[in-house]
């Protein structure tokens, strides 16, 4: 790895959309977290405020990036398996509203 070359991967809904290196004119402004708990902050931020994953995340070594893209990844996917048990356990009505628990949308709020 060159010195100073920083990854980035980028989480839309949830899921990974980007993993790859931040150009080099862009890097200069670009901030790498110093450990895994400021990462973690930043993730459970952007959960906390958002109700998703959704962000930027830049990392130094592009084998840390791919770590926590399957972390992201396997997060998105429990919330999948947790909402899909949670509808084939509930019992409709014919106007019954189901809201998925692990997103980040009101209750009531449609689509």
């Amino acid at each position: 790895m060159a010195e100073g070359e920083i990854y980035r991967v980028t989480v839309t809904h949830n899921v990974v959309s980007y993993i790859g290196r931040v150009a080099e004119a862009e890097a200069a402004g670009v901030e790498v977290p110093d450990s895994k708990l400021e990462v973690s902050t930043q993730l459970a931020r952007n959960n906390q405020m958002n109700g998703c994953l959704d962000g930027d995340y830049h990392f130094d070594h592009i084998e840390v990036a791919k770590h926590f893209a399957v972390l992201a990844l396997d997060f998105a996917k429990r919330q999948i398996e947790r909402s899909i048990e949670e509808i084939e356990g509930t019992t409709f009505a014919q106007d019954a509203v189901w809201h998925n628990p692990h997103h980040g949308l009101a209750a009531g709020r449609r689509h």
